[in-house]
């Protein structure tokens, strides 16, 4: 488990997965010598620098626009060569499951829930061999109605993640109940434009549950 309160640092965490991560940042990785993203791996290193500069904690993104699972997993290692990261985060699976229903013609295109299995799996125990600490973040949707088909395939990705979690000593971190919880009050336009990308509020939301895992002192 990654303890910001207790963490010794120098060292370097790799934060990966989709656009939701990627959200802009510099290629082919970023830091806080480049660009991190208009998201919230940056607020990540805003409050983390702000509250322990003395740990030197690094946070690489080396989230990628529009990856599946699938793409996840076929560069994960060369990711870990290139970054050389102590801990890991994922957040992946909203693709995945997307691609079933905007490509719906290209079935191909989209992770069943076996692969998605799979994919996870693989490099939860990669992690787990090579990393001190990993995390999986179970997808997610700005969308209060849980009987929405989307939104009922991404409820069901997040149960997988939490089942790999607990079968590879990954730490597992489920978002949605945070965002159901602030669209009891906001409509999920105040959040997202089309149910799947933050706006800074929503990315301020993704930060603070990352941080509320990592003990971070409020």
């Amino acid at each position: 488990m990654l303890d910001l309160k207790t963490l010794k640092g120098p060292l370097t965490v790799m934060i990966t997965g989709d656009s939701v991560t990627d959200c802009g940042r510099t290629y082919p990785y970023a830091d806080y010598t480049n660009n991190l993203g208009g998201g919230y791996v940056s607020i990540l290193h805003e409050q983390i620098t702000c509250t322990y500069p003395e740990k030197k904690i690094r946070l690489v993104n080396a989230g990628i626009s529009g990856n599946t699972s699938r793409d996840v997993r076929n560069r994960w290692e060369k990711d870990l060569e290139n970054i050389s990261p102590s801990y890991a985060t994922l957040l992946i699976g909203v693709n995945d499951v997307w691609r079933r229903f905007d490509t719906y013609m290209s079935p191909e295109r989209a992770v069943s829930p076996g692969e998605y299995e799979e994919n996870l799996r693989f490099i939860a125990e990669d992690a787990a061999k090579r990393l001190k600490g990993f995390m999986i973040i179970a997808p997610f949707l700005f969308e209060a109605n849980d009987s929405d088909p989307f939104k009922a395939a991404v409820l069901e990705y997040g149960r997988i993640c939490k089942h790999v979690a607990a079968d590879t000593g990954a730490e597992f971190l489920d978002i949605q109940k945070d965002i159901d919880n602030i669209l009891k009050t906001l409509n999920n336009t105040a959040l997202s434009p089309d149910r799947v990308h933050p706006n800074r509020v929503a990315h301020a939301l993704i930060a603070k549950a990352i941080l509320r895992k990592w003990n971070y002192e409020f």
